[in-house]
């Protein structure tokens, strides 16, 4: 009966997850992934680096609610494999990160604490984190002024392997990350790549084309979207219609 109750209240998390995001806009889950719905975002879990190799998220301006919160670090009950612990940033030189940061789903329930999983987090150099990551963060809230928000999917690019490690988790540090921003709203998207260490330069010198990602990261990141219109969206090069001065 007790087994019961739980694998019903599993189907129960895993629908209501399922329910913040257009399913159909997710990337495919990689061979020997894990993939993984949370209430305010979802991802492939890659247990061979200890990181995702994709995580995505909707952010709307709804949804944004600056204000900080002091979140607990914890291991990702849903992970049937080998997962990071906060132990193993004790020494590395590297912060713990978001993929997924917590303010762009706060007013999702439990979505909070949910975004401090250790599937979440991925170690970045702190220059980079404050000068490019959070930016390009902030600049993905300003423009989700339409109802219908941004989808955005973000990971490191697992094809740079093989990696360094910090903790006995042997928790891979990426070289790069990238993150993939679709208005479906206006069938527009724009992609960017970055160096983990990089802490200068316009946020717009790191915009490429969605077809650039896919090619360094292997992924395919929307699927699911007609023939026509993804082969126009991923191939778009022209960032102009992208406001960038909202922040630079």
């Amino acid at each position: 009966m007790e087994r019961y109750f739980f694998l019903l209240l599993l189907a129960i998390h895993v629908f209501i997850a399922k329910a913040q995001l257009d399913e159909t806009l997710l990337p495919a889950t990689g061979e020997r992934e894990q993939l993984i719905h949370h209430k305010g975002f979802s991802l492939s879990y890659n247990p061979s680096y200890v990181q995702p190799s994709w995580v995505a998220y909707k952010v709307s301006e709804s949804r944004v609610i600056a204000d900080e919160v002091k979140g607990k670090y914890r291991a990702d009950p849903m992970v049937t494999s080998r997962s990071a612990d906060k132990k193993d940033y004790k020494e590395g030189g590297y912060i713990m990160a978001q993929f997924v940061n917590y303010l762009d789903i706060k007013n999702i329930p439990d979505a909070v604490e949910e975004s401090f999983f250790m599937t979440n987090i991925t170690p970045m150099k702190l220059a980079y984190y404050k000068h490019i990551w959070l930016k390009i963060e902030e600049l993905v809230r300003l423009w989700s002024k339409d109802p219908e928000g941004l989808f955005v999917v973000c990971g490191a690019i697992l094809s740079d392997a093989p990696f360094p490690t910090i903790g006995d988790n042997k928790v891979s540090v990426p070289t790069r990350y990238y993150k993939a921003v679709y208005d479906p709203e206006n069938h527009r998207a724009i992609g960017f790549i970055f160096r983990n260490g990089m802490s200068s330069g316009k946020l717009s010198s790191y915009a490429v084309s969605i077809d650039e990602i896919e090619k360094e990261t292997g992924l395919d990141l929307f699927p699911s979207l007609e023939d026509d219109l993804e082969e126009r969206v991923e191939s778009e090069v022209n960032f102009s219609s992208w406001d960038f001065e909202l922040i630079e």
